[in-house]
């Protein structure tokens, strides 16, 4: 993954990415902890944080946490300065590192198999990684706290309630083990919010719909990143399901540019979604938009209904997210679905 602090797409969506940052001149001087650093969230709020002080040289120290020493040399570049890699599991007590202004919490199993496969380690992941990083930052008088959440603990909305807004909360059936992971991200809010009341850390949480980007790990089993995988190796599309599921996705670049805006410019204590609402269609019409820049085609094979099972099968029919909170800070977004899809595909392709 190393390969995409040279691609030319990826350094030009970098620009663009550093230009729809709310005052980013406010990260000047920090020194700034992100969790997960080798997922696809975590990796690119690095790229990012790189690439601006690369261009503007204002002081930035980034500290990269992930479980494999090996895997964070793998995928960013050696012997930068203000790079300093820290090898531990999230879960695990935070020793031997300089005060810390901002922690970026973007840890977390964030895909279907695991939910099914290791629901305790899902939800250990969030709840118990949480509360030791909050106590780390309060340790450390750390300034700013920031939760990677999700769109999924809006829960089971009816179709007249989208897009959803940050105040609202849908259905989650708390005796299906699918439910580990929205059920795990939404105690994890609540951590962040009886914290700040309890200590007066600062927290803010970020409520990401659904993003893709170029920069997806292997270890990814949503079904976007199984589409551009499959589509990659010339493979068809092929979906399990009719694919009714309307979704709102946001690509990468976008979503790291929200994310940052609210950090320098969100209100305290806030939820703010991270999305392009305009960018909201079917799951089918993402892997036709996919399959229509890859050159493959999109087939359907639907299994028996006695033969699904339910612990693998998300129950949200409708995940459009509101933009509306994250545009009155003066955000905006830049990639439509179709622009993003297309500089993700040339990317990949470039190797």
């Amino acid at each position: 993954m190393n390969r995409l602090k040279d691609n030319y797409i990826y350094r030009e969506e970098l620009n663009k990415t550093l230009g729809n940052i709310v005052n980013s001149s406010l990260l000047s001087g920090k020194k700034i902890l992100v969790t997960g650093a080798t997922g696809l969230i975590g990796s690119s709020i690095i790229d990012t944080l790189l690439f601006l002080e690369e261009k503007k040289a204002i002081g930035i120290e980034i500290y990269a946490l992930g479980r494999s020493l090996a895997r964070l040399q793998t995928r960013f570049p050696k012997a930068l300065k203000n790079l300093h890699f820290v090898e531990q599991d999230v879960s695990e007590k935070l020793i031997g590192l300089p005060k810390i202004d901002l922690l970026i919490h973007a840890a977390s199993n964030a895909n279907p198999k695991a939910y099914s496969e290791d629901p305790i380690g899902t939800i250990k992941g969030n709840v118990e990684a949480t509360l030791s990083l909050l106590d780390y930052c309060r340790e450390v008088s750390a300034e700013q706290f920031v939760y990677i959440s999700s769109g999924e603990v809006y829960g089971q909305l009816p179709e007249e309630s989208v897009p959803f807004s940050e105040e609202m909360a849908g259905y989650i059936d708390s005796m299906n083990v699918r439910s580990c992971y929205m059920l795990a991200k939404k105690m994890s809010e609540n951590i962040c919010v009886s914290y700040a009341h309890q200590y007066g850390l600062t927290s803010k949480i970020i409520r990401l719909s659904h993003v893709f980007g170029a920069n997806y790990t292997t270890k990814d089993t949503r079904v976007s990143a199984a589409f551009v995988s499959d589509a990659m190796q010339g493979k068809d599309i092929v979906l399990k399901s009719l694919g009714n599921q309307l979704r709102s996705y946001v690509y990468i670049a976008d979503a790291v540019s929200g994310i940052l805006s609210v950090i320098t410019t969100g209100k305290p204590n806030n939820a703010y979604n991270v999305t392009n609402t305009e960018n909201s269609v079917t799951l089918a019409d993402f892997a036709r938009i996919i399959a229509k820049f890859s050159g493959v085609d999109v087939k359907f094979e639907l299994p028996e209904k006695e033969k699904i099972d339910i612990n693998k099968v998300t129950p949200i029919s409708f995940a459009v997210l509101s933009n509306h909170k994250l545009r009155e800070l003066n955000w905006n977004p830049s990639f439509s679905l179709e622009e993003g899809v297309k500089d993700m595909i040339e990317i990949l392709k470039q190797g």
